[in-house]
């Protein structure tokens, strides 16, 4: 973890009132998109403070690799340990100086056996957002050439609700521990905000199947929050008796499953 997650907040004004962002990027709204995918390498929002405000801003998901041969942002680190993040010379500087949070109303994560695992959406019991502690870095978009952002989720041990499913699980921020994180005015105070990164308490989330679907970046719609149903075995019919002809297809068929809510709220069981 984490590899996948969904933000589905219908807006951007939305989002950033949620997250009390004073300041918009303004490239932000031309790429913002409720996103029930969201992957490596993809472009996604994330909230930085300063100057005591809060800013909200795109940036690519992964930090190109410096031991990893190849054109720049072949390889890219998109999770990073909570436990050594803040000395390991890949990150220790943006610990002190470069902490951001990621907003999300959910994340996936796989279980079962090997060839027949099934995605888990994991997502807050009470509903609304999720902040996951993250890093970011300064560079250049490989496609455009231009300044961008990059950013790596930090993750931790799992608490009881993921342990079944996962070792690992994105360190989430509420309340004054998200303003403690985001703080960096203030030398950083990195060993301080270090201790913020543990496991998510108990009953703060819920997981339910989700569709095989997400398994391809190329889905992202809110079906992927729908499991598939398996289809159901045929009636066997009875020795010696005539086969019913087959009904003529219905064009008012019922849907397989109800209206999805408006986006923006994902669907609570």
């Amino acid at each position: 973890m984490c590899a996948r997650f969904t933000l589905a907040v219908p807006d951007l004004a939305s989002l950033a009132r949620m997250l009390a962002a004073e300041d918009v990027d303004p490239a932000l709204a031309a790429l913002y998109r409720p996103r029930y995918n969201v992957a490596p390498s993809n472009v996604h929002p994330v909230v930085r403070a300063g100057g005591g405000r809060r800013h909200l801003t795109p940036a690519i998901w992964g930090i190109a690799s410096p031991w990893v041969k190849g054109p720049p942002g072949s390889a890219r680190l998109v999770n990073a340990r909570a436990e050594s993040a803040r000395t390991k010379p890949a990150f220790r500087e943006a610990f002190g100086r470069r902490r951001c949070a990621v907003p999300a109303d959910g994340f996936f994560e796989w279980t079962g056996p090997k060839g027949a695992r099934r995605p888990i959406w994991f997502s807050p019991t009470a509903g609304g957002l999720l902040c996951f502690a993250g890093l970011y870095e300064v560079g250049r978009d490989p496609a455009a050439g231009e300044v961008a952002l990059n950013f790596v989720v930090l993750t931790t041990a799992p608490n009881d609700t993921i342990a079944p499913v996962h070792d690992r699980m994105p360190a989430i921020l509420t309340g004054e521990d998200l303003d403690a994180w985001l703080d960096v005015d203030n030398g950083g105070q990195a060993e301080r905000v270090e201790a913020l990164l543990r496991p998510a308490p108990p009953g703060l989330l819920e997981g339910r199947p989700a569709s095989l679907r997400v398994n391809s970046v190329a889905n992202d719609d809110a079906s992927l929050l729908r499991p598939e149903l398996a289809p159901e075995a045929p009636a066997r019919r009875p020795k010696g008796r005539a086969r019913t002809p087959a009904a003529p297809p219905d064009q008012g068929t019922l849907p397989l499953f109800d209206e999805p809510p408006p986006v923006g709220r994902t669907p609570r069981r």
